[in-house]
């Protein structure tokens, strides 16, 4: 099979994007293009951190247990506003043509859940995680009813934009509402860019509707690999890890197990370039969290 580098999105849940209408497809060969200019072999959020500038709001959107959040305040040096329900996603996650995850999935009840909480030294407080000492406030609740009252109550630019609600609608609903604060500089950090009918659909009908401008930064690793990190145990961390990569097939109905002998599993690492099957391997998870920055407003703010 020939290597066509503007056809296969790098992810497990790879698609072959002629699927898609054509606009969408242009976007994607572009951001592919410019996005393999840009691997960074750490986690994109925690790069993005250790070097912000300016003041600004810094907004964790999709938190589970709590280490995103207290990462980015112990990087960054700030104050940060983690949201979450802490009771799973509120909506099915689908990811292209099948379903994978499915409404109340992620709940930090789950028994693996947990063993994490356990293993990374976190405690629940009216069931929400604890600070730990890091300056950092959670929000407990679906993004659909805190955000917006959030922000009313609290002035001023977005700085940093954290994206891990994984779902379509929960991430076109966030950007919509925080349209109005985010700025010239802003960074927006998507945990699930390249699962394509996502976080990246979203941010492509959300740019194409307000036509502001923007650049690609990072290309890097993942939250799950900065939680795995926490676990302080070398052997739990280990048996983390491998849990993580079965998890990733096993979760929604189960059936994605045997996707394994399926040509989805496959289009990637036969169709994809070399560059980007052994950037890929490089990590136990998988690398698709991104960062853009926006550099003109177009019709953001009115």
């Amino acid at each position: 099979m020939p290597r066509q580098s503007d056809r296969y999105i790098p992810n497990l849940y790879s698609r072959d994007i002629s699927v898609y209408e054509a606009d969408y497809q242009d976007f994607i060969r572009t951001s592919l293009a410019e996005l393999r200019r840009c691997k960074i072999a750490g986690h994109t959020l925690l790069w993005e951190a250790s070097q912000l500038e300016g003041d600004g709001l810094l907004l964790d959107l999709g938190v589970w247990i709590g280490w995103s959040t207290r990462l980015l305040a112990e990087k960054s040096g700030r104050r940060v506003y983690g949201f979450d329900t802490f009771e799973g996603i509120v909506e099915d996650w689908q990811i292209d043509d099948h379903k994978l995850v499915k409404a109340g999935a992620l709940s930090i009840s789950e028994p693996w859940a947990q063993r994490f909480i356990e293993d990374t030294g976190v405690t629940l407080v009216d069931g929400v995680p604890a600070a730990l000492g890091r300056d950092v406030e959670f929000i407990k609740g679906s993004t659909y009813d805190t955000l917006a009252p959030f922000l009313d109550a609290h002035p001023g630019p977005i700085r940093l934009f954290h994206m891990d609600l994984d779902t379509y609608e929960s991430c076109l609903h966030a950007l919509e509402t925080c349209k109005e604060r985010f700025s010239v500089g802003s960074i927006l950090v998507f945990d699930e860019y390249l699962v394509t009918n996502g976080e990246m659909r979203a941010f492509y009908e959300f740019q194409k509707k307000y036509g502001f401008e923007f650049r690609y930064r990072a290309w890097g690793l993942e939250i799950m690999e900065m939680n795995a990190a926490m676990v302080t145990d070398r052997a739990k961390r280990l048996i983390h890890r491998m849990e993580w990569v079965q998890a990733q097939r096993l979760l929604g109905d189960g059936s994605y197990v045997w996707k394994l002998w399926d040509k989805r599993f496959w289009r990637f690492w036969l169709g994809a370039p070399w560059g980007d099957i052994r950037f890929m391997l490089g990590a136990v998870g998988q690398r698709k969290s991104v960062s853009v920055e926006i550099t003109a407003l177009g019709r953001l703010g009115g």
